[in-house]
């Protein structure tokens, strides 16, 4: 009898240990509903500091940032509050104000900001990025289901911080790794426009 109690007891605890391997996929779940919910916020605003390291120069800006939609205006001043640019898209048209007040157009914000800096920035995925979303690039999570890394071609972000703000778990430091540069993003507010 006790043998059996031991053979009973080991298929309990195996089953049971079975049954652990579902959080992840509950994990999963809690991932696609906040996703979701992300994908949806489009208009907002932040602010912070962005630090950038490249074999040429390391720099450091305060950042303003407001998305509108698909549009958005970025805004990067020196530490003293110097104009460095502005860069804004406004129905697929992108603009760029130079710290000599110059006005630059095109059609890749990326390639204009690196033509004019030397910055290796990428623009193109911050918006989702910024809020904590993958876009189509591979990505892991972190044990709360929020975003810990994502992998988009040449660039490798990660996330440090998070915060609750109006109902959503956001971001507040991102640290960007590609194209030879090395971009670090710390928001310190968020503002949610509805």
């Amino acid at each position: 009898m006790t043998l059996f109690l031991r053979i009973f007891s080991l298929a309990c605890l195996l089953i049971l240990a079975g049954c652990t391997t579902t959080q992840p996929q509950r994990d999963q779940v809690n991932w696609q509903q906040e996703r979701a919910r992300l994908e949806r916020l489009d208009h907002w605003q932040l602010s912070g500091k962005m630090a950038i390291i490249t074999p040429q120069q390391k720099g450091s800006a305060r950042l303003n940032w407001q998305q509108d939609g698909d549009d958005y205006r970025l805004n990067l001043s020196s530490i003293v509050g110097t104009h460095i640019l502005e860069l804004s898209r406004t129905k697929g048209e992108v603009t760029l104000i130079d710290n000599d007040g110059k006005l630059h157009h095109s059609q890749d914000a990326e390639a204009l900001v690196y033509q004019l800096t030397g910055w290796a920035i990428p623009v193109q995925g911050l918006p989702e990025w910024i809020k904590g979303l993958p876009g189509q690039a591979e990505f892991e999570l972190n044990p709360d289901a929020s975003l810990a890394s994502v992998r988009d071609g040449q660039w490798q972000i990660v996330y440090g911080d998070y915060r609750d703000q109006e109902g959503y778990r956001l971001p507040h430091l991102l640290t960007m790794t590609g194209q030879g540069s090395r971009l670090k993003l710390q928001i310190n507010q968020w503002t949610l426009i509805p």
